[in-house]
């Protein structure tokens, strides 16, 4: 890995997701983010956490051996500014304290741990610059992370509303198939409750043509949806088609063996017990995977604020995050 000979200014955001730690590295040319470097390292924080809402030993090991990778990747490209971001997991592990001082070590870097709604913020920011912001059209974006699923109601740039829910791929795969096996009553039952979460959503009363997905969970889905015939959007039946798929494959394994897409996104059952929840409660039509998220939306974020503020100014409000009380 070397240093970019870019003009422009490098810019780096890290994710320390619930499921996955991601790095991406990048700069704005001619009013377009171009991506330099990317890493990703499963830590599987979520899926760990006990019955006492505590981190494993184990997988806080994973996570400060991959920050420990992620540190000299930054010291390589060298990048002006690097947001750092800690989501759901962290925000629900009672040892969370204890592993934040230490996980800033590691990477060098000091951590900010952010509610839903500034990740919906960032999610939002991340696909409005990537769809443009010239369609004023109302948009709902969804990111279904491994913890939590953030709803963001925006028009072109502007957000209108963001709503978090606890419930994400993770606890729903860990709830409803436990063991991996998949049937039609697990997925009954891991539907419904998903339905149940998202029944108190204050995003207008409106049946959504189309909403967007800004998420691996989404990604993946599409990606196999189109081996089934789906062009490039997620419908409910196109979904209904998946869990069927998904049911007569039987198992998660199984699942992975047949689309390298399930690889690439954990707990991917759980993941689509929610989809479908989220659109028959909803009322969405169909739903559009957008390669953005929230670690496009934090570059874009550093970009836009360096603009405002100049570089001193960001570098020093980054060097004193604020963390979620």
């Amino acid at each position: 890995m070397q240093a970019s000979h870019s003009e422009s200014p490098i810019y780096a955001a890290v994710e320390l997701g619930s499921d996955s730690f991601r790095l991406h590295v990048g700069h704005v040319e001619d009013g377009v983010l171009r991506l330099v470097a990317t890493m990703a390292e499963p830590v599987r924080l979520a899926a760990t956490l006990d019955e006492d809402g505590m981190l494993c030993t184990a997988a806080m090991r994973r996570a400060l051996d991959c920050l420990d990778a992620f540190r000299s990747a930054l010291d390589a490209w060298r990048p002006q500014a690097v947001r750092v971001v800690a989501t759901s997991a962290l925000r629900m592990a009672r040892n969370a304290a204890l592993f934040l001082p230490a996980a800033g070590k590691a990477l060098g870097r000091p951590i900010e741990l952010i509610a839903g709604d500034e990740a919906g913020r960032l999610v939002y920011l991340g696909v409005a610059t990537t769809l443009g912001a010239q369609d004023t059209a109302a948009r709902l974006v969804v990111d279904i992370g491994s913890g939590s699923t953030e709803l963001v109601l925006g028009q072109g740039a502007t957000i209108r509303r963001i709503e978090s829910f606890a419930v994400g791929a993770v606890r729903q795969s860990l709830t409803f198939f436990p063991d991996g096996r998949l049937d039609a009553a697990g997925f009954d039952a891991a539907v419904r409750s998903s339905r149940s979460r998202f029944a108190e959503a204050r995003l207008g009363a409106q049946r959504w043509q189309q909403a967007y997905g800004a998420c691996g969970t989404v990604r993946a889905l599409a990606e196999i949806a189109q081996l089934h015939g789906e062009q490039g959007v997620l419908s409910r039946a196109g979904l209904e088609r998946l869990r069927a798929d998904f049911i007569r494959i039987g198992h998660v394994a199984g699942v992975r063996l047949a689309y390298p897409a399930a690889e690439r996104a954990s707990h991917l059952p759980g993941g689509l017990a929610i989809l479908i929840g989220l659109m028959e409660e909803l009322d969405i039509a169909e739903l559009a995977p957008v390669q953005a998220g929230l670690r496009v939306g934090a570059l874009w974020d550093l970009h836009q604020r360096a603009a405002a503020v100049g570089t001193a100014a960001l570098v020093d409000s980054l060097a004193h995050p604020l963390g979620v009380a």
